[in-house]
């Protein structure tokens, strides 16, 4: 075979080399769902990619906040590597799994060993949820790429229902606390009624604080890790971990700052892939609570 020839050989094989190779973070973050029951209940990841960082979450029956367990692992040219720590009440690792994740054709393809009794070794194949996520206000993208989820449209235009004129003026119910993880452990609830509804779960790990929000909470679009808590004095302030839909370019963290008094945390929200609101913050959104990790016990939304 002359130089030549041997140069095109080697420039093809190069070639299928970079197709072979052309994974990246974008072809595993967001959510993941073995869809039906598998071992005994339905799986649900959630990665979220920052460079090789990988972080996130896992749940079974994800509105059951007891079943909330956090990813923490690597991303490799090869796929992911990770474990999933299960968490007792007071913040220390009841068990943990570790696994691995391949994508192969537009599924992820998952390889472990569960922690707890009898130590089983699962290998399960997951795929995004096919109804996508919920409509907002604004256009929506979504990963894997596709054209914008469009905005919801309400009735009358804009957002409301039609509503006219400024929302009243916001009453605070009592002073602000000065806050502690104790007064913060729990599930949270707001934005609507029913099973649209959103919970915002937050449990110990380790000294530190971390969790999920999700509502619906059978999607696993319409979820995300809560993760960087910070508490200085009255003031909260967390990160949503937006990977594979939401509002503007992905990813993207919406910082949360939050204040309580009462059972209420008052929210103000600032995504990172937007420039800041003029004036500061909007007028915010209430969630309600918290209600405790074990009253959430026996939730169950199935996955589609």
């Amino acid at each position: 075979m002359g130089f030549r020839h041997r140069l095109v050989v080697f420039v093809c094989l190069l070639g299928l080399g970079q197709v072979a190779s052309a994974q990246n973070a974008d072809d595993y973050r967001g959510g993941w769902t073995t869809g039906d029951a598998v071992n005994g209940a339905p799986r649900t990841y959630q990665f979220s990619i920052r460079g090789d960082v990988v972080r996130g979450i896992y749940c079974t029956y994800c509105s059951d906040a007891a079943t909330l367990a956090f990813v923490d692992g690597k991303l490799a040219a090869d796929g992911l590597t990770f474990t999933v720590t299960h968490v007792k009440a007071d913040g220390s690792a009841a068990f943990t799994d570790r696994a691995t994740a391949k994508s192969q054709d537009g599924q992820l393809v998952v390889t472990g060993t569960l922690g707890g009794p009898g130590a089983v070794k699962f290998v399960w194949t997951m795929h995004k949820d096919k109804r996508g996520p919920d409509p907002l206000p604004v256009p929506v993208s979504v990963l894997p790429a596709g054209p914008p989820v469009p905005a919801i449209q309400f009735a009358g235009g804009g957002g409301g229902g039609g509503r006219r004129g400024a929302p009243p003026p916001y009453l605070q119910p009592a002073p602000w606390k000065q806050l502690t993880q104790n007064d913060l452990v729990g599930v949270w609830i707001g934005f609507g009624s029913g099973i649209n509804k959103q919970f915002f779960i937050v449990r110990r790990v380790g000294n530190k604080l971390r969790g999920m929000v999700c509502g619906r909470c059978d999607n696993p679009y319409t979820m995300a890790a809560l993760d960087d808590f910070e508490i200085k004095g009255d003031v909260l302030t967390f990160n949503i971990l937006h990977e594979d839909w939401g509002p503007g370019s992905l990813p993207f963290h919406n910082q949360v700052t939050a204040h309580v008094a009462s059972n209420e945390m008052r929210i103000t929200t600032q995504q990172d892939n937007q420039p800041p609101r003029e004036g500061g913050p909007g007028g915010g959104s209430s969630l309600m609570g918290p209600v405790s990790i074990e009253s959430t016990a026996g939730n169950r939304d199935g996955l589609k």
